[in-house]
């Protein structure tokens, strides 16, 4: 019940323009949990950020030891189609904390037109991530994107041993052959 909630939270969040999927993943023992995550505080409105001095603050942010200061940033690079924004979020997809790589794949999503050769093989890779929650995201990404070049990588994922990845890839398929 808890994967079919987090899927369901994960689609609404993408669908509705997703700047906030308030969901964590991990209770201490390997299990979802719809856990809320704690605001770092750090309120950011994207139209903020659109100059180049306050785009450079934001992408500070990214080096904050919080992953959640972190995760707000990546939030709202994901609504800045800028160049900047791009490779900051890509490079996020590495992050050591899950969140920020699921958050940065939710970004990517949003903003991986301004490259999506880059975007694609990003976020392909991406799906060997040993979190699935993470894998979840990368896949939901795809399935945004809607880029063909995708449908086989996701094809593999309706095998993942985790069921939230392939309720997400059966999502992202559909997506992405029915494109609307």
């Amino acid at each position: 019940m808890k994967t079919i909630l987090l899927i369901i939270a994960l689609v609404a969040s993408l669908a509705l323009g997703g700047n906030s999927l308030a969901v964590g993943h991990g209770s201490g023992g390997g299990e979802e949990s719809l856990q809320p995550i704690p605001s770092s505080g750090l309120i950011i409105a994207p139209f903020e950020f659109a100059d180049k001095e306050n785009l450079e603050l934001l992408m500070q942010k990214l080096n904050d030891p919080d992953p959640f200061v972190r995760v707000e940033a990546i939030q709202s690079l994901g609504e800045i189609q800028d160049v900047r924004s791009f490779v900051s979020v890509c490079d996020s997809l590495n992050d050591e904390n899950i969140y920020v790589r699921a958050y940065a794949a939710e970004a990517l999503g949003k903003i991986g037109r301004l490259d999506i050769s880059i975007a694609l093989l990003r976020l392909l890779h991406g799906l060997a991530d040993p979190s699935p929650y993470v894998r979840a995201m990368m896949v939901a990404a795809l399935g945004e994107l809607q880029d063909e070049r995708a449908v086989d990588s996701v094809k593999k994922c309706l095998h993942d041993e985790d069921e939230a990845v392939r309720n997400m890839a059966a999502w992202a398929l559909n997506n992405i052959e029915n494109p609307q």
